[in-house]
């Protein structure tokens, strides 16, 4: 079953219940259950995506507004079920012609065996050649459309097998976009879940090393004030590609919020975890963010980056804790710098 996808705190779901009132107010969508879900996402910052399709939603009248709002949730949340209804049916078919196929070739050998029960009765009998003769021919008939029914069979299902595999490959597809952040390419707070549940769940019985980076990029929505989304959309793409840049196909590196990374960096202590939030630390500081047509730049971009190891009595929620409250750490000492958690 997936997770909750929700896990805010009292304080921290309240705010976004205030917050997502306003933009929607402000956006003049009504106040439904689905409209909330949307809006509560756009303000936790879990799809600009989202968030961009509703603010550039066409002011048109009630009854047309409706449709362009239901139309985006449709993408945006109804796509993954209708992908898997499909899947769900193209199974469904197949299963009911591999039935009707073997239904049919058990009916045809079935007649098959009579066909020569009854000639070996004839056998058995005193018969005329002539008889004989005609019975071997019905025999011989039989024993040709048998085989040519049988041979349609095997056909028919190495056909449904190709099918079933590209089936497979299609659920198989799904499941990893489902697990990719739209806006970077990335990991989402799913996949990183997900990830570092099983990380916990291998390494309570042994002595596994791994740990954990919360990075926040530092003034992000001064960024967005002074420039606008889509230049905040290029400053999060930069720093996802950072991540990646800088980290070890082995590793995870997901975004979790709106400007918020993590990554899940196995069999590495708390030095070379913090090593690693060094080398990215710098290579976003050391970055130039700039318009390839008007060769404007936009200023430099740094994160605050918060490691925790992992101890073995943690769970999740306590883990991405310890590194939150130094993330904080990082924040509170000044931005652009990378600050271990207490008691590691």
């Amino acid at each position: 079953m997936d997770k909750n996808p929700y896990q805010e705190n009292q304080q921290h779901a309240s705010e976004n219940l205030r917050l997502t009132l306003s933009f929607l107010s402000n956006l003049k969508i009504p106040l439904s259950p689905l409209n909330y879900r949307m809006g509560y996402d756009c303000i936790a910052g879990t799809n600009d995506t989202l968030r961009t399709s509703l603010e550039n939603c066409p002011d048109k009248s009630d009854n047309e507004r409706t449709k362009d709002i239901w139309n985006i949730y449709r993408r945006f949340y109804v796509q993954d079920h209708e992908t898997l209804d499909i899947i769900r049916d193209g199974l469904r078919r197949i299963i009911f012609d591999i039935q009707g196929s073997a239904e049919k070739s058990g009916g045809n050998l079935s007649s098959y065996v009579t066909s020569l029960r009854s000639f070996s009765s004839i056998l058995d009998s005193t018969t005329s050649p002539e008889t004989i003769k005609a019975e071997i021919k019905k025999v011989i008939q039989f024993t040709q459309s048998t085989e040519l029914s049988q041979r349609q069979f095997e056909t028919q299902l190495t056909n449904m097998a190709t099918e079933v595999e590209t089936l497979r490959k299609e659920l198989a597809q799904s499941k990893q976009e489902s697990l990719k952040d739209t806006l970077t390419g990335i990991f989402n707070r799913k996949a990183f879940d997900d990830a570092l549940h099983q990380a916990i769940k291998l390494n309570h019985n042994n002595s596994n090393e791994f740990c954990v980076l919360i990075a926040d990029i530092d003034h992000f929505k001064k960024v967005n004030d002074t420039y606008g989304h889509v230049v905040g959309d290029k400053v999060i793409r930069f720093v996802a590609s950072t991540l990646k840049r800088c980290t070890h196909e082995h590793d995870l590196s997901a975004r979790i919020g709106g400007e918020e990374f993590a990554v899940l960096l196995p069999k590495k202590n708390l030095s070379d975890a913090s090593s690693i939030a060094e080398k990215i630390r710098q290579a976003v500081s050391s970055g130039q963010l700039k318009d390839t047509q008007s060769g404007k730049t936009y200023g430099k971009v740094t994160v605050s980056i918060g490691v925790a190891q992992f101890h073995s009595d943690d769970i999740p929620e306590i883990l991405i804790q310890r590194a939150d409250d130094a993330l904080y750490q990082a924040k509170g000492n000044g931005r652009n710098r990378v600050e271990r958690a207490a008691g590691t």
